[in-house]
């Protein structure tokens, strides 16, 4: 599934928080703000985060369209089929899904979760 209303947006930080919760701070190109909770965050990996970083695309995979490529790169893991195919099979059994946050500019991302909510931002 792809998030397309954040398209040409930016990603303004993060927050880790207790019990495996992740809250990503999005802001769209009209600058409407919001925050994507990750909950049961497994694995994390954000990197390249610049000041402006500027969104291409947020897509979420759910646990049948993970391939053993995105086990690898989420585990940074590579040459080991067999561990990666063994992780595969458990995060599918775990219903865990898979947010990609591929850049224009700055942060791209790979994070392993179970289920995720968007909700506008206070101020």
């Amino acid at each position: 599934m792809q998030i397309s209303s954040f398209h040409d947006g930016t990603f303004d930080g993060f927050r880790i928080g207790e019990d495996k919760e992740v809250q990503l701070y999005l802001t769209t190109v009209k600058r409407e703000s919001f925050v994507l909770v990750l909950e049961g965050v497994e694995v994390l990996i954000l990197t390249d985060i610049r000041q402006g970083n500027i969104i291409l695309n947020l897509v979420i995979r759910s646990g049948h369209e993970l391939t053993i490529s995105d086990i690898e790169q989420v585990y940074g893991m590579s040459d080991n089929p067999k561990v990666a195919g063994n992780l595969l099979k458990a995060a599918v059994e775990k219903e865990f899904q898979l947010l990609e946050i591929d850049p224009s500019y700055g942060a791209e991302g790979l994070v392993l979760f179970q289920t995720w909510k968007l909700k506008p931002q206070n101020d």
